[in-house]
């Protein structure tokens, strides 16, 4: 094994694994060679900028590892995500990184996957009650809901400034995947922030899927029909990318409405520097699908016993977004 390898796997066991000792009946191949593993990350997510960047972490930890992974894209389509986990259970493969976006679908297909000695961890969203909701081994994703609160902190901060009138400001939240657990505990976050500012006016958008066009045309649309909209928050990366476009489409001018939201996708850098977006969360997502990787391949040959790693929360404004702005042409960030 290379230094590089033996550094890399100190440091994520500092950060992933809370003892040594092996846990459950989950069997483990210590002599089982790298280019013989196999994983499969199974995802709600689809073709845009968000998922490209944890896909590309996959790619990278399966290079460092040199072992074989594939990702599932099932584009919001619940019965096709459970399908495709089904199948990576099936074929027995080493391990499994799931994105639990739903509280009660996923908690018996986690359970017989361990029963059949296969890992299964969480990552980029997680049961709303954690480990006492499901029986997955670990998340590797933010904290939803404090991140929430991390956004809009920011942005009613903002509108203090400019003088804002709270109890007459309206709060819109558009999201990609209503009734997903991230939408859900991050406008939890949203909300509780609200509370502490005496705002009560607020509304969720359903912003149809996973498509940006789609997206920009219905938060364009809804910022068009709303005009007491005071403050904009995109709850996921898609809705947060097409704010600039949707606020231009829409007739206004940078600052006009506060937005803010998720991702430092390439249209969020974009209002960053044009002063549409006031800031935005990076939840990290490239570590979301190279950790991960790591994790499973320990669990799987050692039997480490796998904590929760915590990729995100970091606010992002226009001020520092210099490294990401670098980074984001590579997929990196």
């Amino acid at each position: 094994m290379s230094k590089k390898l033996i550094t890399l796997f100190v440091v994520v066991s500092a950060l992933c694994f809370i003892s040594l000792e092996a846990f459950g009946d989950l069997p483990i191949y210590p002599n089982k060679k790298p280019q013989q593993m196999y994983f499969r990350i199974v995802t709600h997510g689809g073709d845009d900028p968000y998922w490209a960047v944890v896909h590309q972490g996959m790619l990278d930890a399966c290079k460092e590892l040199g072992c074989k992974a594939d990702m599932d894209f099932c584009g919001d389509d619940l019965a096709l995500q459970l399908k495709r986990f089904r199948e990576a259970v099936a074929m027995g493969c080493d391990g499994i990184g799931l994105v639990l976006n739903d509280d009660t679908v996923w908690d018996q297909p986690v359970e017989d996957a361990l029963a059949k000695g296969i890992p299964v961890i969480s990552l980029d969203t997680d049961d709303s009650e954690g480990a006492k909701g499901n029986k997955r081994l670990c998340f590797v994703g933010q904290d939803e809901r404090n991140a929430g609160r991390m956004i809009a902190s920011r942005l009613f901060s903002k509108g203090r400034e400019m003088g804002v009138n709270f109890r007459k400001a309206h709060v819109a939240m558009g999201v990609e995947v209503p009734g997903a657990n991230y939408g859900i505990m991050r406008s939890d976050g949203v909300k509780d922030i609200m509370k502490e500012y005496g705002m009560t006016s607020f509304e969720i958008i359903d912003a149809g899927g996973l498509e940006s066009a789609t997206v920009q045309s219905r938060q364009t649309s809804y910022l068009l029909a709303h005009p007491e909209t005071t403050f904009f928050i995109g709850l996921g990366g898609i809705c947060t990318d097409r704010i600039a476009a949707s606020l231009k489409a829409a007739g206004y001018k940078p600052g006009e409405i506060i937005a803010g939201g998720f991702d430092p996708t390439p249209g969020t850098l974009t209002g960053l520097k044009n002063d549409y977006v006031e800031a935005t969360i990076d939840a990290q997502q490239y570590l979301q699908g190279y950790y991960p990787i790591i994790v499973l391949y320990l669990v799987r040959r050692y039997g480490f016993k796998p904590n929760d790693i915590d990729t995100g929360g970091y606010l992002v404004d226009k001020n520092n977004i210099g490294n990401i702005d670098k980074l984001s042409p590579m997929h990196i960030r």
